[in-house]
């Protein structure tokens, strides 16, 4: 069986498992969602490792915001720094700069969709550096994603991250 019809059963599996599908339910939409979404968050760690920075806004939805908890330059303490897609699009080459190894990849993901509106909560796993120097740590991101004119995109994305060198 394909990868891509492995991941539908399972899909249906687990939504069945959870109780995520009503006696009445569309299974074969849930499922269908669920794989769609799938996909986009795939494409945008493949985007995001790529540094394709117009392909990555392409994932979200105008105005959308990343949000995380840093210490910004020149400040004393870390805080909670929400910033705009367009505004992460425009920095991120310059975070990246001099960097020869990045990758950015989905280790597991729990999704969950109702009607146009999905949740996934992703582990994932960065590498970073120099082909001498690499560094590596794992993190949770959590999306909220919105379906409209038939295309999901992601709405809002919140993570952290915690270094395992």
């Amino acid at each position: 069986m394909e990868r891509r019809n492995w991941r539908l059963a399972l899909s249906i599996l687990q939504l069945m498992a959870t109780g995520c599908l009503s006696a009445g339910g569309d299974e074969a939409r849930v499922a269908a969602n669920r794989e769609a979404v799938l996909e986009v968050l795939e494409a945008y760690h493949s985007d995001f490792s790529a540094r394709d920075w117009e392909a990555l806004r392409q994932h979200f939805w105008s105005g959308s915001h990343i949000t995380t908890i840093w210490q910004p330059p020149g400040e004393k303490s870390d805080r909670v720094v929400p910033t705009a897609i367009e505004d992460f699009v425009a920095r991120a080459p310059s975070g990246l700069r001099g960097s020869e190894v990045f990758e950015e990849k989905m280790l597991d993901a729990e999704i969950r969709v109702s009607n146009d509106l999905a949740q996934a909560w992703v582990r994932y796993g960065t590498k970073f550096g120099h082909p001498d120097s690499i560094r590596y740590w794992e993190g949770i991101d959590a999306f909220a994603l919105l379906k409209h004119g038939n295309r999901w995109k992601i709405a809002s994305l919140v993570f952290t991250s915690g270094a395992n060198e």
